[in-house]
């Protein structure tokens, strides 16, 4: 009997071995951790992103926080937040879907919806801000940490951290406050 029982145990154990290791795979690709299921770091087939990005213009930096959804389509929404600029903060909402476009300063917000192609090309299209972030990460960032590049155009540095591929992004994300 007691051979039996110690049969039994090594048994057991090793069943339970097993389980615990197929629950820690589990887990580790489920928290994305582990390549398979996680969020793809290819920016160019993005369809959200979000990062910040000290941009840094004649010795002067500030903070800007870029949150994109529906990239690659004409529905894209794009919400810029700029702090420590001289006059205040600044946050764009632009929306691509209704064609509205919102300028909030200070938390003082404007309706800027009538001239919505000058906001949206103020942003997006050749050699503007987010289109050239997107465009350099997609060509030159590894995938994990941060870049950084200078603009030649216009001398500015652009250090680009936070970078997060395809996240769900709030939709409240893309209103402005009343």
């Amino acid at each position: 009997m007691t051979t039996i029982n110690k049969n039994t145990m090594y048994i057991l154990a090793a069943v339970l071995v097993i389980i615990i290791v197929v629950v820690g795979v589990g887990a580790y690709v489920f928290l994305g951790m582990g390549g398979g299921g996680t969020t793809p770091t290819n920016v160019a087939d993005a369809t959200s992103l979000q990062y910040d990005a000290d941009v840094t213009y004649q010795g002067s930096t500030s903070l800007y926080k870029f949150a994109a959804r529906d990239m690659g389509t004409s529905d894209m929404a794009l919400r810029i937040d700029i702090f420590g600029g001289a006059s205040g903060n600044y946050t764009y909402i632009l929306n691509g879907k209704d064609q509205t476009a919102w300028v909030g300063v200070n938390d003082e917000w404007s309706d800027l919806s009538s001239d919505f192609t000058n906001q949206w090309n103020a942003w997006v299209g050749s050699g503007k801000q987010f289109t050239t972030d997107v465009d350099t990460l997609a060509a030159n960032w590894s995938g994990t940490g941060d870049y950084t590049y200078t603009d030649s155009a216009t001398q500015t540095t652009i250090r680009i951290y936070n970078i997060q591929v395809n996240p769900t992004i709030d939709n409240a994300l893309f209103e402005h406050t009343t």
